[in-house]
């Protein structure tokens, strides 16, 4: 089973980064529009969010708009786990693993945990039941596992659809958005 995660995410990383950049600005908008339609994002206060990189759905202007009403927290790795930081603005993030923008990591901004926070979750791969393919380093699996939180929303697109057959340890999400719509895989 986990040789299979490894080919199905060599794939689905070879047809993601073949998207020209025309292409990803114009699915990124789409999705971000659709993101911020959510009533679940509307009345967050509290949003945890990713700085994408190469690829990846680009989650700029998201993090911008969540800025000006709500508390904003971006993932920071650190060893063999990952926690997430309060933010102000973009301008106190800094490179952190593979090149990636990422807090400081200030111990008195952790996220602690809050039943009602939003989580958007960058995805390699998904199907329509709301499991995820990751990177492969489980960071959110055990990020969710041991904090609280509420909704959780993959942001990808559509050609990163596929079968996944999950393992126990996979953290499933709740929404899926991508460029032709949103997925609802649990209410």
């Amino acid at each position: 089973m986990v040789t299979n995660k490894k080919i199905i995410r060599k794939e689905l990383l070879a047809k993601r980064n073949s998207l020209d950049k025309d292409l990803i600005d114009s699915y990124s908008k789409a999705i971000t529009d659709m993101v911020l339609s959510l009533d679940e994002f509307k009345k967050a206060k509290t949003v945890l969010l990713y700085s994408s990189f190469a690829s990846e759905v680009k989650t700029d202007l998201l993090i911008d708009t969540a800025l000006k009403d709500k508390e904003v927290y971006l993932p920071r790795v650190e060893g063999e786990d990952m926690n997430f930081y309060l933010i102000a603005s973009k301008e106190e993030l800094v490179n952190g693993a593979w090149g990636i923008q990422e807090p400081k990591g200030d111990p008195d901004k952790i996220f602690k945990g809050d039943k009602d926070a939003v989580v958007i979750m960058p995805l390699v791969g998904y199907d329509r039941s709301g499991n995820r393919i990751g990177y492969g380093k489980g960071y959110y699996d055990r990020f969710l596992v041991s904090h609280e939180t509420g909704i959780r929303i993959g942001i990808a697109y559509s050609l990163q659809e596929c079968e996944i057959t999950p393992e126990e340890t996979d953290i499933r999400f709740d929404k899926l958005v991508n460029e032709n719509g949103i997925i609802v895989t649990r209410r």
